[in-house]
């Protein structure tokens, strides 16, 4: 199976004894190469992991929706890193759009995990000062990594192991669900690089070359039920709440779509809002609906809530090439204790100790 062709792909981190590689023709026992400590942030649902970029600290969110990682102006400020420019390596941001602007960072360490040359995407602001950027898939999809919301651990195991023997936490039962790395691409033309103009490394270069598409960034996406209907969906642990496009929530279980009232009446509404809907001080009002089920592979989580955003009207359907409709977000997967074995495509999932709206079916291995 190939490996994922995401940004580390030619920009590979490197363990402090040394690189990283799988002995031909055997497998070995999970060996864990990284572990850190996750924070939760001021939302309550997404966590940061300390880093070191250019020998001083910075936590980043952990972001499996983010594409591509990417550090705040403020940060890069504090990390020394000054901003670069290239029309012709175009990289892309979590909404998909076409970015020319980076930093590039002399040094990366992630636990006992270093590196040289590591990319980052401008970003705007990550909604908590303490916080300077997103860590994404492609500071990730060369190692396993496993994500146990229960311990606030984050670690990252190498991919030399025996394929499928990653399973070492208690649990009723753990289901294999498989995943895939959706390039980011659009229909540009192949762009001629001069390293020289685009200020990137050779490597990177080297990289943008083989992916044969000037636009990079990864999602990772896997097949959920969601009260019985086949959907595709995002895993993204930046985002603190999950999302369901409105239009095929009407279209597969006629929930009716609410018009977002005028200011004159949120200033009037009383304090207990009608089902469905709610007002947030910070975002103002949206529309919310709770489903039976939301099930992954052979784990269900009962009761999730979704906040309904407009999108695609053909997302919908299993399989097509636009963005799903569905994202799941952090108030569903801190409800589980998630592995993803990258090499594998495969996104080992178990329900997190003590939650209660969260159950494994017959469907899962049983440990």
């Amino acid at each position: 199976m190939s490996k994922p062709r995401i940004a580390l792909i030619a920009l590979s981190l490197m363990a402090a004894s040394g690189r990283l590689e799988a002995k031909p023709q055997q497998c070995g026992p999970l060996r864990e190469v990284a572990s850190l400590e996750m924070t939760a942030l001021g939302d309550g649902s997404r966590v940061s992991v300390p880093l070191t970029i250019n020998g001083k600290p910075v936590n980043l969110v952990v972001d499996t929706g983010a594409g591509m990682s990417s550090l705040t102006g403020p940060a890069a400020t504090e990390l020394g890193l000054r901003l670069r420019s290239s029309e012709a390596a175009r990289l892309v941001d979590k909404d998909g759009a076409a970015v020319h602007r980076y930093y590039l960072a002399g040094s990366f360490q992630l636990g006992a995990l270093v590196a040289k040359g590591i990319p980052f995407l401008q970003q705007a602001d990550i909604g908590d000062a303490r916080v300077g950027g997103a860590m994404g898939p492609d500071l990730m999809a060369r190692y396993d990594v496993e994500m146990d919301f229960s311990r606030q651990r984050l670690t990252y195991f190498s991919q030399d192991h025996c394929p499928g023997h990653i399973v070492h936490w208690s649990a009723d039962a753990v289901t294999q669900l498989p995943i895939r790395m959706t390039a980011r691409a659009r229909d540009y033309p192949l762009p001629a690089i001069n390293p020289a103009a685009a200020s990137l490394s050779s490597d990177f270069l080297g990289f943008l070359l083989s992916f044969k598409s000037p636009i990079l960034g990864t999602d990772i996406r896997a097949q959920v039920m969601l009260d019985g209907h086949p959907f595709i969906a995002n895993i993204d642990t930046g985002l603190d709440v999950s999302t369901f496009n409105s239009e095929a929530a009407q279209a597969y279980f006629n929930v009716p779509l609410e018009n977002p009232p005028s200011q004159a009446a949120q200033e009037s509404r009383p304090s207990q809002t009608t089902p469905g809907t709610e007002t947030v001080t910070v975002t103002g009002w949206r529309q919310q609906h709770r489903f039976h089920t939301l099930t992954f592979g052979g784990v269900t989580v009962t009761d999730p809530l979704f906040v309904l955003k407009p999108g695609p009207a053909d997302a919908h359907k299993v399989g097509a090439p636009q963005s799903p409709d569905i994202t799941i977000g952090m108030d569903v997967l801190r409800k589980l204790h998630l592995y993803f074995a990258f090499g594998e495509r495969i996104l080992y999932i178990s329900a997190a100790p003590n939650e209660a709206d969260t159950q494994a079916s017959g469907d899962g291995e049983k440990k």
